[in-house]
């Protein structure tokens, strides 16, 4: 292949990859770059998704939980959004009654609950590092660690609880800290 030829196919695969990458602003307080705008993001533990949707069983609102997938919910729709140098932002599909989506974070005092708050690309509590596992097979599943401290998105702590938390007690390895992307119609 002539240089030239190899000069062109890298232009063309950059722009490629340029417009797959847009640009999208996420509420009043920053903007962010898609990946490849919204998924429903599969817990490997739970068989379950992640989703705003209130739960009856459970008290604290304003919290990530767990439901079974449903692609046609648009509360399971999640922007997984580039935020800074390798960590990406979770941000939710439907706006708020004042017009804001909201992100996960992880919030002060230890809660360990996967919180809702008006997305702001400059709080680091709503930036998360993107950890990989691979498998035998060659397949591949992803873990999401807290910017703030080593705790990453998981299951609920107590059974009968639907909350998505952010904790520290089981290896990348364990399918409870993992988690696929789903593709949405």
């Amino acid at each position: 292949m002539k240089l030239s030829t190899l000069s062109a196919a890298k232009t063309a695969a950059l722009a490629l990859i340029a417009s797959a990458v847009a640009t999208t602003a996420i509420g009043a307080a920053g903007s962010a770059h898609a990946e490849n705008g919204y998924w429903l993001m599969h817990n490997r533990g739970t068989g379950q998704c992640m989703t705003t949707e209130n739960d009856p069983h459970n008290g604290i609102g304003g919290t990530a939980r767990f439901a079974p997938c449903n692609s046609g919910d648009r509360r399971q729709w999640w922007l997984r959004a580039v935020s800074g140098p390798d960590t990406v932002a979770f941000s939710t599909h439907d706006v708020t009654s004042s017009g804001k989506h909201q992100c996960l974070e992880n919030a002060t005092g230890g809660w360990g609950l996967a919180f809702l708050a008006d997305c702001d690309f400059g709080n680091y509590r709503q930036s998360f590092t993107l950890e990989y596992v691979f498998f035998p097979d060659g397949t591949a599943s992803t873990v999401y660690k807290a910017q703030l401290d080593t705790r990453r998105l998981s299951v609920p702590y107590a059974a009968g609880t639907s909350y998505v938390t952010i904790r520290n007690d089981f290896p990348n390895e364990d399918p409870r800290m993992q988690w696929d992307q789903l593709a949405t119609p």
